[in-house]
């Protein structure tokens, strides 16, 4: 039996049940756990040997397939501030935070003074977590295209927020029009499972319009039907901007380009926690 993605056993809600099937599982079953990002390799092979009574083998690599880089984005531009050829850069940070400043808060801060907190959506200022202005949005996803970074997941860990993203786009058409042919063949068909009234509720007319000009969301709000919809056409490459909570990330392997995260702080169901690697 192959578990992928094993650090889920941690998971508050699901861990229970992972940790029960590898209990129960008969003595001759051989086992394969596959993550990426399990931190305590050692201390979990020792519980899974004490608990099978069997031998277990740990193999470990740093290397990635796929190289992957961070970036931050401000002032309309990509800083790449870490990647796998070298440290984190300090000064591409630096740039990046300075793009976010008014002159006025730079030349305060050269003189020791503090500049005022300002959000990012304002325009301008200190690193603070925001959504976004319609502005940005549209100066990100321009840049992301010319770059030939899609398709691009934006994890949003607010359904609100997936949602008003998704109308700041509002003007965006990112799908040709043969794809956008081939995105009504199929979202034509698909919602025929759903009963003839509730194929014209304000929600499905609004998901599969967003489909069609290549952009998606996916949060927990959503009729299951519409969420299968929208990861069938990403995985198609006919979404090309996806706007989702993290529910998306679970077992899902979609082929994005980019992840983008709007926020570095997030709420874990009790409080609000700093995104860690």
């Amino acid at each position: 039996v192959i578990f992928d993605e094993v650090h889920y056993v941690n998971d508050t809600e699901r861990g229970v049940v992972w940790e029960e099937v590898i209990i129960m599982l008969p003595a001759h079953v051989s086992l394969i756990f596959l993550s990426a990002t399990t931190p305590n390799t050692a201390e979990f092979g020792d519980w899974i040997g004490r608990i099978r009574q069997r031998p277990v083998h740990i193999i470990s690599t740093t290397y990635r397939p796929v190289p992957l880089s961070h970036s931050l984005f401000a002032g309309g531009e990509l800083f790449k501030v870490l990647d796998a050829k070298r440290p984190f850069s300090t000064a591409m940070y630096q740039k990046a935070q300075e793009s976010f400043m008014k002159k006025k808060e730079l030349e305060m801060i050269k003189q020791g003074i503090k500049p005022p907190l300002r959000g990012i959506g304002g325009g301008g200022g200190r690193w603070v977590d925001g959504a976004g202005s319609k502005t940005q949005w549209q100066s990100l996803v321009k840049r992301l295209k010319k770059d030939g970074l899609l398709p691009c997941v934006v994890f949003n860990f607010s359904k609100k927020k997936c949602e008003e993203c998704a109308d700041y786009l509002g003007g965006e058409d990112l799908n040709a029009a043969r794809e956008k042919s081939q995105v009504h063949i199929f979202t034509s068909s698909a919602i025929k499972r759903l009963q003839a009234k509730d194929q014209h509720l304000p929600q499905v007319i609004r998901v599969l319009e967003l489909c069609k000009r290549g952009i998606g969301v996916h949060h927990g709000g959503l009729l299951p039907l519409l969420k299968e919809i929208v990861e069938i056409l990403f995985s198609k490459g006919l979404i090309k901007i996806l706007f989702a909570t993290e529910t998306f990330a679970m077992g899902v392997n979609m082929p994005a380009r980019t992840v983008v995260f709007n926020s570095l702080r997030k709420h874990d169901g009790r409080e609000f926690r700093d995104l860690l690697p």
